[in-house]
């Protein structure tokens, strides 16, 4: 695809870890808006936030009586409200309390006529907090928000690609708010059975055999941004497969193929290295779980 190595913004967790938390917990405010008024999909399809050309959207959601969309726009740093009937509330987006973001999502949707009403707490965190409430998270940096967004958009171009040769199905690249990663995952239409004491979220996101790639900007856990790859469940002899680039390996202790940002950033070709990730490891797991690749895989026609 030719996205050359200067188009890659750079990243650094540790300078902005703040900044992207905050942003996290924004896009949950505006995913739990989603969540709440599409219907439910399988394996959570209706979650996800899109990448647009100026950040994330909810895209088009039906509010009863008016359709909206949510866009974060993360290049001129404005929340921004649309209806079906033309009107349009808006506020700037920058360093404010979570329980602030919030109740200045709620107002605007109140302000279109919308009523909605969202779990408060976040989700997929290690230390919970409730949304209309928390007085943290108030590190939202724009320089911070356009760096990550580069990567999204150029990710999301790439992720494209990837999806274009799969005939099954498959979700969207989508922004996982819950998580805060952007992925894309194929199915093999096999059921899964939950384990036992398996939560809400993963029951219904893991109920069928799957192969994911994404990327996260870092966490506590990994703290330096990266490129992640799995198959569930988990291949016997997954970890021992051949992938591509050189970078890329199987990490025991994420349990998941990995390939950091940074690596990907300067290869000599970066978007080329990203998608001979996400090709060689879905074709690992793929080929060791027995998946019918003849019957999934196909090339529209020309």
């Amino acid at each position: 695809m030719g996205i050359a190595v200067d188009m890659w913004p750079a990243l650094d967790f540790a300078r902005d870890a703040d900044a992207l938390d905050s942003l996290h917990m924004q896009t949950q405010v505006v995913g739990k808006v989603k969540l709440a008024l599409i219907p439910r999909a399988a394996e959570w399809q209706n979650v996800p936030l899109w990448v647009s050309a100026t950040g994330l959207t909810t895209g088009f959601m039906w509010a009863g009586t008016v359709g909206i969309e949510i866009a974060l726009d993360l290049l001129d740093h404005r929340a921004v409200f649309t209806a079906t009937d033309g009107r349009r509330e808006a506020f700037d987006l920058g360093p404010m309390p979570l329980r602030d973001f919030t109740a200045r999502v709620m107002t605007a949707l109140a302000a279109l006529g919308v009523r909605v009403t969202i779990n408060p707490m976040t989700v997929e965190v290690p230390d919970p907090v409730r949304c209309d409430e928390c007085d943290a998270y108030d590190a939202y940096d724009a320089e911070a928000a356009g760096r990550i967004f580069g990567v999204w958009a150029r990710t999301a171009a790439v992720f494209e690609e990837f999806r274009s040769t799969f005939w099954g199905k498959q979700s969207g690249a989508g922004l996982y708010w819950g998580t805060f990663d952007l992925s894309v995952a194929r199915y093999n239409l096999v059921p899964v059975e939950p384990r036992a004491g398996m939560d809400v979220i993963h029951r219904v996101a893991m109920d069928t055999e799957q192969s994911e790639v994404g990327f996260w900007p870092g966490n506590a856990r990994y703290p330096r941004a990266a490129f992640f790859s799995y198959t569930y469940p988990k291949p016997k002899g997954i970890e021992d497969a051949e992938i591509g680039p050189k970078a890329a390996a199987w990490n025991p202790s994420m349990g998941e193929f990995l390939l950091d940002y940074d690596d990907m950033r300067t290869a000599e070709d970066p978007a080329g290295a990203l998608l001979e990730f996400a090709r060689t490891t879905y074709a690992a797991g793929a080929d060791l779980a027995g998946w019918d690749r003849s019957l999934l895989e196909r090339s529209p026609p020309t």
